[in-house]
């Protein structure tokens, strides 16, 4: 429980019981939550409004950074310590990669993602690089 109250404190966000649940949760995984598991996971004690915003706050502090997927909709993975609410670094300096049998998406910390040559006149605002196959624990 305090790990999970300095995690919040050290983002600059409140400690409520649904932060520190949807903290909890991320931390007990090792893969990319969507809103939708979330949601199931705790839709008992909390309304969607509310963990909707909740992501929101934890994704605009630089907590968790959002994943588009290949099945078009959005999960998040926690940050690493040096993202911050004016820069996701964790976020546009690797790969992440969607298991085809188990569906889920992890973080490659270690892949990088080459350099974007892009057309002039063109302005990028995201890039991602989402790999797909099947993980090592599908294999």
């Amino acid at each position: 429980m305090d790990n999970l109250v300095e995690i919040l404190l050290r983002y600059k966000l409140r400690n409520t019981e649904i932060r520190r649940e949807i903290l909890a949760l991320f931390l007990e995984t090792a893969y990319a939550l969507s809103h939708q598991y979330i949601e199931k996971k705790l839709a008992s004690k909390f309304d969607r409004v509310t963990l909707y915003r909740t992501l929101k706050a934890f994704e605009e502090s630089g907590l968790v950074h959002r994943i588009a997927n290949d099945k078009e909709t959005i999960e998040y993975a926690l940050c690493k310590d040096d993202c911050h609410v004016e820069h996701h670094k964790h976020s546009d300096n690797h790969a992440h990669f969607r298991c085809d049998s188990c569906h889920k998406t992890y973080c490659l910390d270690n892949v990088g993602i080459p350099d974007l040559h892009i057309p002039k006149g063109f302005s990028a605002k995201d890039f991602q690089l989402l790999v797909s196959g099947i993980c090592d624990k599908c294999s």
